[in-house]
């Protein structure tokens, strides 16, 4: 008798439990996310003449940094102490000169529009383990790119690489 009641009583709390979930229903339309509404606008597109012509344009810039140590650039191994540079930019392909005491090198590179736009004018040195390399040069209207490979982390070969920057201060007034 005892099973009996409790039978009956698992059954009346599981019609109860029946009763007192919602209704779950199946969504209505088949595509919801397309609104038929009066008032959409696309999103406007970005002119891409307008981001062309930030590269395009011809840049010049004097200038001169320090370099606390050696690296390697363009297969050439460049020493410490005070640099002069001299940047010239058609736009697409960069020019850079420079000039140490008695030591002219003159290095090309690819020119591409700004990453960073407020981290001013820097020097990129690519440091993979204890070697540095000459990386890139930072200006607020372009970057003159020598490594495009230029990542920061561990190369495949498990040395460790990371950046520096080294401030480039301008000696021609800007146009």
């Amino acid at each position: 008798m005892k099973v009996a009641k409790f039978i009956r009583l698992l059954i009346v709390l599981a019609g109860f439990a029946a009763l007192a979930i919602p209704g779950v229903y199946a969504q209505s339309e088949v595509n919801p996310d397309q609104f038929d509404s009066p008032n959409t606008e696309h999103f406007p597109k970005p002119n891409a003449k307008e981001a062309v012509a930030v590269v395009t344009e011809q840049v010049r810039f004097n200038g001169k940094f320090t370099l606390p140590y050696s690296l390697h650039c363009a297969g050439k191994r460049l020493l410490p102490g005070r640099y002069t540079i001299s940047l010239r930019s058609d736009g697409k392909v960069g020019r850079a000169t420079l000039t140490q005491k008695d030591q002219i090198l003159e290095i090309a590179g690819v020119v591409r529009p700004p990453v960073d736009t407020h981290a001013g004018n820097i020097v990129w040195v690519e440091c993979i383990g204890k070697a540095r390399r000459l990386a890139g040069i930072h200006l607020e209207e372009m970057e003159l790119v020598f490594a495009v490979d230029r990542k920061v982390g561990p190369m495949p070969d498990g040395k460790p690489r990371r950046t520096e920057r080294l401030l480039l201060t301008r000696t021609s007034p800007q146009k």
